[in-house]
């Protein structure tokens, strides 16, 4: 069953066209990552899914129900996002709360959860991404890695159908990646679905089951993530993997 689908994405930037007429459907269960150069509209892609960009032209179904991304209501945006879980790049976190306060601060302002349940729910998520013994700790005493980490137990705690992923481990030191990686990886294992902006190709091709490869604002190639790196089907497909590799051997 389709969580979510979006029909002919059109964004331009001033005169610069950025996305041009994108679609995607991703199913329960479905861990999608999107793949490309920098400049292919991934983020964009992203950010206009999460009403964090506005499209000048495309239509959004979620569960089941259609709209206009041009001329959706500020009622039906907050809906489609009370039920589902952002995670950016560079976690996002209020410097002056703790990881628990930062996890708990939405539950408690936006869904008007009494405290004491909305720290019980806080407490569960901290120690499902590994952070139980962090609770009092504030960003500035976290390493990057726990601070992704804080971040996506905050979208957990929001009980969302679909987590959104704008290259979660891009801003983090190599050793750290690892860390943030696993508790995707866990997340997967357990039916959550996701949508993953992603240079990390093992995570693509590893815990994926969709990949979706993007250039100049259209989608280029997607697949099944085994057949997708085994049997790529379009040239700059090949071509953009082949640069990925030699990267990595260097």
């Amino acid at each position: 069953m389709a969580v979510l689908s979006v029909n002919n994405i059109h964004k331009t930037f001033e005169d610069t066209p950025v996305l041009k007429g994108v679609d995607l459907e991703i199913n329960q269960g479905d861990v999608v990552a999107i793949l490309g150069p920098s400049g292919s509209g991934k983020t964009t892609l992203l950010r206009i899914i999460n009403f964090l960009e506005k499209a000048d032209q495309g239509e959004l179904t979620f569960d089941g129900t259609t709209y206009d991304l041009k001329t959706i209501s500020k009622k039906d945006i907050a809906r489609i996002r009370s039920k589902t879980g952002f995670v950016f790049q560079n976690f996002n976190l209020f410097k002056n709360k703790t990881a628990l306060e930062n996890v708990t601060e939405g539950l408690i302002v936006a869904r008007k959860m009494d405290k004491q349940e909305a720290e019980k729910i806080g407490k569960e998520m901290l120690d499902k991404v590994g952070m139980s013994d962090r609770y009092d700790y504030f960003p500035s005493k976290l390493s990057g890695g726990q601070q992704q980490r804080v971040a996506i137990a905050r979208a957990l705690a929001q009980s969302p159908e679909i987590i959104y992923f704008d290259e979660p481990t891009s801003a983090l030191d190599p050793e750290l990646i690892g860390e943030v990686l696993n508790v995707m990886r866990d997340l997967a294992k357990e039916g959550m679905t996701m949508l993953v902006v992603t240079h990390e190709i093992s995570f693509a091709h590893n815990v994926s089951n969709k990949v979706i490869f993007m250039e100049d604002g259209v989608i280029v190639e997607e697949g099944e993530s085994h057949e997708f790196f085994a049997n790529p089907k379009q040239d700059r497909t090949r071509e953009f993997l082949r640069l990925i590799e030699a990267r990595h051997d260097n």
